[in-house]
């Protein structure tokens, strides 16, 4: 089994449950504690200099008492710590309108492609860290003026970097970004202050998870979840299986912050990761992910228990024709005697059945017409989720451009993870998205200086049935020119098994040196 190596992060000291008391009264009291010696107290309930002029999210909040910390001193012991980020992302988060934008950030899913509505906000303030790490925050006009002068304060060489030496950087800074930023990003909006008095979300009950594990393959999970001991803390159990039948069982628990926020530390097979998730969807998603390597994740969707019929998501979403295979179908009031699953699929045998998932063997006729199946259940139906193909017209790797990085003791590797969906091409149609098809993964040099310098040999390994490419160990190699590290240049290839023509795409892997400092928000 693929591991996906723990390794103790920022937010391991958030994850864990606070104690049941009364929060709001004692987290006031613990900011007058560690904070208003700097953060005096203002006028009104709950109120200090700086502090209350801010909005963030737990992770935001949790690097701030980090950097009072380490650049002021503060002190502040690990059960304080957590109720302090507690009670500032519940008084001062963000509500899910404001947060969605970003939560592939605060997913900590790697390789993501920014981009701004602002023409110069990606020269001015995301070359350093990522734009999104600003944009989840939201301030006041003359707070956001007050973050520039701390930058210049602090990074003293910042107007003499690239982007900034060949303009007048404060002066933009402070004329264009900082209106900008209080125009767009205001602590005072109307979709804060609506989920302040929206109905509290309560996480309990029962569930269907699915996702696909790097490595391991699709899955689906009999997810409960129950209150634990603590303020919006939680217990959950997880129990179910791969669809190659492997038992896929853990146990977690999560605080809830902000409303929504679901923040989980889960041991899946013995395997210690993290969960963020966010909760104010009627069908909770997020990731479930690796801190030691937060590469090696998975996007997971969680559906609640309901006694309505109705049809959600299917596992896999291409069905070969000519082949059996096993077949997930999740939903609510699922009865495998009443659905109907497409011409030409024939269900060969029921797995497991329950309220909501069904797992069938399934055979596809080999003569059966490529396309779209329709599943139905009374008047419960989903539609092109589920084709049946008798060909892969065409590759897409995910991402298209990765970076992975060497590793030592002390700085884990990070892996590249890369997926591939398979689509079936008509004439004068739409494609049509299969899913993760079978494919061969490859790596070659990507051009000719990385032929020329080796990086295949020295970057690392691809493994050729997952997509997984495991980075070689940091530091100088006597066997490379001039000693150098073992980065590379690689061009990453996934090939169709199976196919009377040649079938591949091609994506992008730089293999660099490590990250020393890897806050939960870049």
């Amino acid at each position: 089994m693929t591991k996906l190596r723990p390794r103790p992060g920022l937010m391991a000291l958030v994850l864990c449950a606070l104690p049941a008391s009364g929060m709001a009264a004692e987290g006031a009291q613990l900011v007058d504690r560690y904070c208003s010696g700097c953060h005096q107290p203002q006028a009104g309930e709950g109120s200090w200099s700086r502090i209350s002029a801010q909005r963030k999210t737990p992770e935001g909040w949790d690097m701030t008492i980090a950097r009072m910390g380490i650049m002021h001193g503060v002190q502040v012991p690990g059960e304080d710590r957590r109720e302090l980020v507690k009670y500032l992302a519940d008084s001062r988060g963000l509500a899910p309108q404001e947060s969605a934008p970003q939560r592939a950030l605060i997913e900590r899913r790697l390789n993501r492609v920014e981009s701004f509505d602002h023409p110069t906000f990606q020269q001015m303030c995301a070359r350093c860290h990522t734009g999104g790490r600003v944009l989840l925050q939201r301030r006041t006009e003359e707070d956001w003026a007050k973050l520039v002068n701390f930058h210049v304060g602090q990074y003293q060489t910042l107007e003499f970097q690239s982007n900034a030496r060949d303009r007048d950087w404060l002066g933009l800074a402070l004329d264009d970004i900082v209106p900008w930023l209080g125009d767009n990003f205001s602590v005072q909006s109307d979709a804060w202050d609506s989920w302040q008095q929206a109905t509290p979300v309560d996480p309990t009950g029962r569930f269907q998870m699915w996702g696909s594990w790097p490595g391991q393959g699709a899955f689906v999970a009999a997810v409960e979840i129950e209150a634990a001991e603590g303020d919006d803390a939680y217990r959950m159990s997880v129990d179910g299986h791969f669809l190659d039948g492997r038992e896929l069982q853990g146990q977690g628990m999560a605080t809830l912050f902000t409303g929504y926020e679901w923040r989980a530390q889960l041991s899946l097979d013995g395997q210690s990761l993290l969960q963020v998730l966010d909760f104010s969807q009627d069908m909770p998603s997020g990731r479930v992910f690796d801190a030691g390597d937060e590469a090696m994740g998975m996007q997971v969707t969680l559906l609640p228990e309901a006694q309505e019929t109705s049809i959600e998501a299917v596992l896999p979403r291409g069905l070969k024709a000519g082949e059996r295979t096993t077949l997930a179908v999740i939903g609510t009031g699922l009865d495998a005697d009443a659905l109907e699953v497409g011409e030409g699929v024939e269900v060969i045998e029921v797995l497991k059945q329950e309220n909501g998932l069904l797992l069938l063997e399934v055979a596809v006729d080999g003569s059966a017409t490529p396309g779209w199946r329709t599943l139905r259940q009374a008047d419960a139906t989903l539609e092109r989720k589920l084709a049946v193909y008798d060909r892969v017209d065409r590759l897409e790797i995910s991402p298209d451009f990765a970076v992975a990085r060497v590793g030592a003791e002390q700085t884990p590797a990070v892996s590249g993870v890369f997926r591939v969906e398979g689509f079936l091409e008509g004439e004068g149609q739409q494609p049509i998205a299969l899913g993760e098809v079978p494919v061969n993964w490859s790596v070659s040099p990507w051009d000719e200086t990385a032929e020329q310098d080796g990086d295949v040999t020295f970057a690392g390994v691809m493994d050729k049935a997952s997509g997984i490419f495991s980075p070689s160990g940091a530091g100088p190699n006597p066997e490379r020119k001039y000693d150098t590290n073992n980065a590379g240049n690689l061009r990453v290839s996934a090939t169709a098994r199976g196919q009377s023509e040649a079938v591949s795409d091609d994506a992008q892997l730089i293999v660099t040196v490590q990250r020393w400092n890897n806050p939960p928000l870049r």
